[in-house]
């Protein structure tokens, strides 16, 4: 204690200006009584935080926030005594990862599931053709519109949009349905509570709308040569099958997702463990970004409904990182090439070319850790009957 003290004083007294005295060169005695209450607060605060730190290594202690002091006894002269808590990372262990008992979703493709899919590529493949009809919701209109308020002189502003697809308000699509093409008219229309513009929102406005133009999407017809145009298929037969053989791949990766979602809250349950607090609250910081000037009461209810949630999310992390240590589970240099090779030949790219360009999306940390979750997944599925 009085070593300690003597360094903050020789500390201070280095700084100190005091009339009379060169900087550095002021007489300890007066450094005392004129900061005897400093220097005590400095030697507390240096003693403290080094005892703390020297704990935390030697617990090897994965803190978690900041460490709360009380109980802090304190004497000049005498022994220092005072009590830290903090809270740490918990310890996982997981006595049990396997001999769970779970049930895969049976994956099947319905002929509607590859007719929905055919027509969504014909709906990115349709032409727009000008039609001299009233328009039809799906149609894309040009429009002028001016406010009528502002006479002649008022500013038109030309727009072009997909009706019913919501780029504009309601009022306006259903105005523009009444026109035909080179008709215009006067329509009166409320801007929505939350419109965009604040000197619109809430509000009555009287509008001058002429429609210029229609174009209706006009879908390619279903044949062979349809689907040559759109891949490397000789036939409409062809490209539905392909279109099957990807819902098919998609719909099993989905339920072994599943399977692993389900696998990871039996392993959960099965070695549990809590998740402190100011964990629980950081996490939340995150997820709840609640803008300045928010009602503290619905923030703080918004952060209860997502609680459980969040705890979740946290113990999935905390056990897939268990596992993934546990089991080497983490690809090696040789093993990431691989997945990273097969991800560009999908792609048409060399595995120099897929790397560079993960690196310069920050992608390959990501990458790599999703590539371990696949194979902690997995390891849980061979562990497990899953049926």
């Amino acid at each position: 204690m009085a070593a300690a003290r003597r360094r903050e004083a020789a500390r201070l007294r280095k700084t100190t200006r005091i009339k009379g005295f060169r900087k550095g060169k002021v007489p300890v005695r007066i450094i005392e009584e004129r900061y005897g209450p400093l220097i005590d607060e400095r030697t507390v605060d240096a003693l403290v935080n080094r005892a703390y730190r020297n704990a935390v290594r030697r617990h090897d202690l994965s803190t978690i926030g900041e460490p709360v002091v009380s109980e802090l006894d304190y004497r000049p002269g005498e022994r220092l005594s005072f009590r830290i808590d903090v809270e740490v990372m918990p310890v996982v262990e997981l006595a049990r990862t396997g001999g769970f008992r779970i049930k895969r979703r049976v994956v099947a493709v319905e002929e509607a599931d590859v007719d929905e899919v055919i027509e969504n590529i014909r709906k990115e493949n349709a032409v727009l053709q000008p039609v001299d009809r009233a328009p039809r919701s799906g149609d894309v209109v040009a429009v002028a519109i001016r406010e009528h308020e502002g006479g002649d002189g008022a500013e038109e502003k030309p727009y072009r949009f997909e009706l019913g697809a919501g780029y504009a308000i309601p009022d306006v699509e259903d105005a523009i349905l009444e026109l035909a093409p080179g008709e215009e008219g006067t329509f009166t229309v409320s801007y929505p509570d939350d419109f965009g513009a604040a000197e619109l929102a809430g509000t009555t406005r009287s509008l001058q709308i002429r429609l210029d133009e229609v174009r209706a999407s006009e879908l390619p017809e279903l044949t062979d040569e349809f689907a040559s145009e759109i891949g490397n298929f000789e036939t409409l037969a062809e490209l539905r099958e392909a279109v099957e053989k990807e819902l098919l791949t998609r719909g099993e990766r989905q339920a072994d997702e599943e399977v692993g979602e389900q696998l990871l809250d039996a392993v959960i349950e099965a070695n549990a463990f809590e998740v402190p607090p100011s964990l629980t609250s950081r996490y939340l910081d995150r997820v709840i970004d609640a803008p300045e000037g928010a009602d503290p009461e619905r923030v703080e209810e918004a952060r209860k409904s997502v609680t459980p949630q969040v705890e979740r999310q946290i113990k999935r992390d905390l056990v897939l990182e268990r596992l993934i240590e546990d089991q080497g589970l983490d690809l090696s240099s040789e093993e990431f090439d691989e997945r990273l090779s097969e991800l560009g030949k999908a792609r048409g790219k060399s595995l120099v070319e897929t790397r560079r360009q993960l690196a310069k999306e920050k992608q390959l940390d990501p990458l790599r850790r999703r590539f371990a979750i696949d194979k902690a997944f997995r390891f849980l599925i061979d562990g497990s009957d899953v049926s």
